[in-house]
């Protein structure tokens, strides 16, 4: 009987469990901006009938990127379960900085009395690069520490885009917002656009699933040097550049690609990142919010900026929503502490001559754009172009209007009875409503090997196969709807006229 008994005493006492969640991957840019890895951890004691006391749980690493932690436990009650709420690790930011390639590393939790192990917890963690994104399944918002405005080769682009805008006979400053006109941002964002487009650079094709997994990102310096850029590389050298120059930027992930955009007035979203594109849909119908598709100066000659705009415009449409995956607003994760990575020594502006770009795109005058929201301004005037101060009257009814989800005119989703209208220029399609002109509806024609001709002429030219066609057809009063012939041939002569 008590070979029995001290048989089982053993077991007893490995009843504790160690339970820990952990980041899965960690990279410098963690260590910088304080990523909590260890997310949660807590010990219990499954038996019912005995207690525990004088317990000492201890945390190494292989290989050594944190320091020895330890956490002295007074007791566990039997049944009982202990949350450790003080979960700061000493991570070693020198051995994380100096990583060049992605490695296999192992948290180890040993929970001891008295210098006898009573549990045990082994983690694996992937220990990135010191330049690698683990992706929006595992970091999102630390895509923001990899958008770095400090760095040298952004003055160089800034430099050139200023020269864009004084050959254009435009005010060469980088004045970020101080104009109060989405138009001037506009402006100048189009001239960065016509700067990055004119240094030739060539596309290069990003790993599989980036976007959720994540990816070596290549430097603005790097981007100069080289060349070479994935469309995340460009995304993120747009974004820096933006912010360099006083502007919110906002990098968007859809399905195994990246864009960026940019607030064309001091704004951002309420969280660091959202995975919505409804949200960047309607800031961009409201022209609070432009999207760039930066891959467009990979393209020699590139497209004009509005192209490059529309493009970018097409990648957050309604039917893509499934397959959105994030977007970081820089500016948002700026406010909660997570800054751009820290450069290594010896990086200097590298030079860039105009003679360096393959061709020259020149700046692409703004439309009309409305001034910026007075939200942030308090009870003061808002002033027209034409300088006179608008009246109280005018002001009180723009305030009237419902520019949240709650209007169904911004929210409208689509159901069966719904009718997609494919028109790319609104505009003409306003002033033939306002002239009274009667407007028949059919399908878009459906040709074989569609798709294919619409992505080889998109990376030709910059536009839609179906969006010219569907110009041509509004010219002969005939609205294009994105309907299948079929469903079509059932409605009403009478209702497919306006």
């Amino acid at each position: 009987m008590e070979e029995t008994a001290e048989r089982h005493e053993p077991a007893r006492e490995h009843a504790l469990t160690i339970h820990a969640d952990i980041a899965a991957k960690l990279n410098f840019a963690a260590h910088q901006c304080a990523f909590p890895v260890l997310r949660s951890l807590e010990v219990e004691n499954p038996d019912a009938d005995t207690p525990y006391e004088d317990l000492v749980l201890t945390l190494d690493s292989d290989p050594a990127f944190l320091g020895t932690k330890e956490w002295p436990l007074d007791r566990i009650d039997p049944g009982g379960r202990i949350r450790i709420t003080n979960r700061d690790l000493d991570l070693d930011g020198a051995f994380l900085l100096g990583r060049n390639e992605m490695m296999a590393g192992t948290l180890a939790f040993r929970l001891e009395k008295d210098g006898l192990p009573l549990a045990e917890l082994r983690k694996p963690v992937e220990l990135l690069a010191y330049n690698e994104w683990g992706g929006s399944d595992f970091m999102p918002e630390l895509l923001a520490a990899f958008c770095t405005p400090n760095d040298p080769a952004v003055d160089t682009i800034l430099r050139h885009a200023s020269q864009v805008l004084r050959r254009a006979g435009r005010p060469d400053q980088i004045d970020g917002y101080q104009s109060g006109q989405r138009q001037r941002v506009w402006e100048v964002v189009s001239a960065i656009y016509s700067a990055i487009a004119n240094l030739g650079l060539t596309y290069a094709l990003p790993p599989s699933s980036f976007e959720r997994n994540g990816q070596k990102v290549r430097g603005p310096r790097r981007i100069l040097d080289t060349r070479v850029a994935t469309c995340l590389d460009t995304a993120l050298l747009f974004a820096a550049t933006f912010e360099q120059a006083g502007f919110n930027p906002i990098v968007a992930l859809p399905d195994g690609h990246a864009v960026v955009g940019v607030w064309l007035q001091p704004e951002s979203l309420s969280t660091i990142a959202i995975d919505d594109a409804e949200t960047l849909r309607k800031r961009v119908d409201l022209q609070e919010l432009i999207l760039v598709e930066t891959t467009c100066v990979t393209t020699h000659p590139s497209p004009s900026f509005s192209r490059a705009l529309e493009a970018a415009r097409r990648t957050v449409e309604p039917d893509l929503d499934n397959t959105f995956h994030a977007a970081v607003d820089i500016g948002r994760a700026r406010a909660h502490q997570i800054m751009p990575l820290a450069l290594k020594s010896g990086e200097t502006a590298p030079k860039v001559e105009s003679s360096d770009a393959t061709a020259e795109l020149a700046l692409e005058h703004a439309p009309a754009l409305p001034e910026f929201d007075d939200a942030e301004a308090g009870d003061r005037d808002r002033r027209p172009r034409d300088g006179t101060p608008e009246n109280p009257l005018e002001r009180w009814q723009r305030k009237l209007l419902d520019l949240t989800l709650r209007n169904p005119l911004l929210n409208h989703r689509s159901t069966k009875t719904s009718l997609r209208i494919i028109c790319p220029d609104p505009a003409r399609l306003e002033d033939k409503l306002a002239a009274d002109a009667q407007l028949r509806i059919q399908p878009v024609l459906q040709a074989s090997a569609l798709t294919q001709d619409e992505e080889i002429h998109g990376q030709r030219t910059g536009r839609l196969i179906t969006h010219e066609y569907a110009r041509d057809e509004l010219d002969r009063d005939r609205l294009l709807v994105d309907l299948p012939r079929t469903r079509h041939s059932g409605v009403p002569s009478s209702a497919a006229t306006w």
